[in-house]
């Protein structure tokens, strides 16, 4: 992991101890505590350290200065290297976090702007509009007694029954049976259709009576009866030429021109349903019509916006999931660097404070044995007082520890 960082070789660190403790061995030490004694040095009341305390102390401190400076070497070397790896790490994530936003808002803003759904909101604003200017004007909602649905059911009722009921009048002129019910499907078709004219026309009177709505109404309405009315005396007719070969009785010929009834009493059942399923106001009903589809457009592509912005966000969080798990990688290489940069510091802050010990030990040798062969046995003002230099590894801090502190703390 350390790469091309080479961290100080500990038989380098512990030669420049053991070279430092053979030049002041206890035998040199316990010598010069006597030789100091005999002169006096240093004297009872002198609160300054003799020079040969000041020499312990300043040896001590230079190989605690090399020491100190491998070490830092290092460590400045590994912090380079963490801040490097710190600097790729956080520029590639905001690379990466502002594409994957940028590609998210395209995404959305695509959505947010379809055509259409623009346009369906144009629609809907626009049948809004128009209905509501329609309920101000005439101070209510459409009426319509049938609804809508209902409406188209019972017309596709009467259709359909209206095609074998007009087959039988076709087979007076010869035709086959394709061409027989062919007709009788368009006077079936015929039949519903003028129905729903004349029934929209009767109703379509607004607060007042429309002339001529009630003209195309009544017309449409004796152009059907018209035209049933001839298909019954076709068919009465035929009837009445060959009873005998049908096996019919005068009394059966005549009641079948009661077919004409029936097919007036259908014609005036669709026009009442398509009455009733009407309202007055022409084309309030419609409006009201063009009102609920455009909501409905609006809703179903509104839940299409919505669908495509939580894929758009969906990606965008599978997206960062990967990109996490690739930071990952870079986030581990870091904490391992911040790993290794504390385990160097903590390894040099113990060899600092290990020179700091040897000086301890090497002044209490001396003082003690100068001590013993002093005249008056008592102990000077300058051996009280702890001799020490400064600690420059101390005052530098963990990586890892101080994060998890400040993790902590916020």
């Amino acid at each position: 992991m350390m790469l091309d960082i080479e961290r100080p070789h500990l038989d380098h660190v512990n030669e420049l101890l053991y070279k430092h403790e053979e030049k002041y061995s206890d035998q040199i030490l316990c010598e010069k505590g006597k030789e100091d004694a005999a002169q006096g040095i240093p004297t009872q009341s002198q609160s300054d350290p003799s020079p040969f305390e000041e020499e312990l102390r300043h040896e001590v401190a230079r190989v605690a200065g090399k020491i100190v400076a491998m070490y830092k070497a290092c460590l400045e070397l590994l912090d380079a290297r963490i801040k490097a790896e710190e600097a790729v790490l956080n520029q590639r994530e905001g690379h990466e976090m502002e594409a994957h936003q940028s590609i998210f808002e395209m995404n959305s803003d695509a959505a947010d702007n379809e055509f259409a759904l623009k346009d369906a909101h144009k629609r809907l604003q626009t049948a809004e509009s128009r209905f509501n200017e329609i309920c101000d004007k005439h101070k209510r909602l459409p009426v319509h007694y049938i609804p809508e649905w209902l409406y188209y059911i019972l017309a596709f009722l009467i259709f359909v029954g209206e095609i074998p009921l007009n087959a039988l009048v076709f087979q007076i002129f010869g035709e086959n049976q394709i061409m027989t019910w062919v007709m009788a499907f368009v006077i079936g078709l015929s039949v519903p259709l003028t129905a729903h004219f004349v029934g929209i026309k009767m109703r379509e009177h607004g607060n007042g009576f429309h002339v001529g709505n009630f003209v195309k109404g009544l017309l449409g309405f004796s152009f059907i009866t018209a035209a049933l009315y001839g298909l019954s005396i076709m068919r009465t007719t035929y009837l009445g030429e060959f009873k005998e070969e049908l096996g019919l009785t005068d009394t059966l010929v005549a009641s079948s021109f009661q077919f004409f009834w029936l097919n007036m009493a259908v014609f005036m059942a669709a026009i009442v349903i398509a009455y009733l399923s009407h309202d007055a106001v022409p084309g309030f009903q419609r409006a009201e019509h063009d009102l609920q589809k455009a909501r409905k457009d609006v809703a179903k592509l509104e839940k299409r916006r919505v669908k495509l912005l939580k894929s758009a966000k969906s990606e965008k969080t599978h997206a960062r999931k990967g990109t996490h798990a690739e930071l990952r990688e870079g986030v581990g290489k870091v904490i391992m660097l911040k790993g290794v940069y504390d385990q160097v510091l903590k390894e040099g802050q113990q060899y600092e404070r290990q020179c700091l010990k040897i000086l301890w030990r090497q002044l209490a040798v001396y003082r003690r044995e100068n001590q013993q062969h002093r005249e008056l046995k008592e102990k000077p003002e300058s051996f009280k007082k702890d001799l020490e230099f400064e600690l420059e590894l101390a005052h530098m801090s963990e990586k890892l520890v101080n994060e998890e502190e400040r993790n902590s703390h916020a």
